[in-house]
């Protein structure tokens, strides 16, 4: 316990909770931002802002005790890496892994080891590159 009378375990429940809360936000932007290269409303570069934000939770995922959406984050990452708006909006399989940063954010914990091998077995690969 800490001098003000805060415990530990606290402070990292709290910060967890702020987690959550951000991710959440994140998801809603991933979200709009595929809804907007879909709907073909491309002048703020939807997809760029996507990837943004699946950057951040790929590299905040991790530190907040969250490495499945760190490992979901960066396969997402390597899938969208050849697209361009068209390939982007067309590709039904993003979805999927939308779906599955939904699932865990939405579980509010990290998925036991049997549950995350199922939600990325459930994602496609990557392309092969040229």
């Amino acid at each position: 316990m800490f001098k003000n009378g805060v415990d530990e375990n606290e402070i990292i429940a709290r910060l967890r909770d702020e987690f959550l809360d951000d991710a959440r936000l994140r998801l809603d932007l991933i979200r709009q931002a595929r809804a907007a290269t879909q709907s073909k409303d491309c002048e703020n570069n939807p997809l760029q802002a996507f990837r943004a934000e699946v950057h951040t939770l790929k590299g905040t995922g991790q530190s907040f005790g969250f490495p499945s959406l760190t490992l979901i984050s960066r396969r997402l990452e390597g899938y969208i890496r050849p697209f361009d708006e068209a390939s982007f909006a067309a590709d039904t399989d993003v979805d999927s892994f939308i779906a599955a940063i939904a699932d865990v954010i939405d579980a509010g914990e990290e998925p036991d080891d049997d549950a995350l091998d199922a939600l990325l077995d459930g994602l496609p690969e990557p392309a092969p590159q040229e």
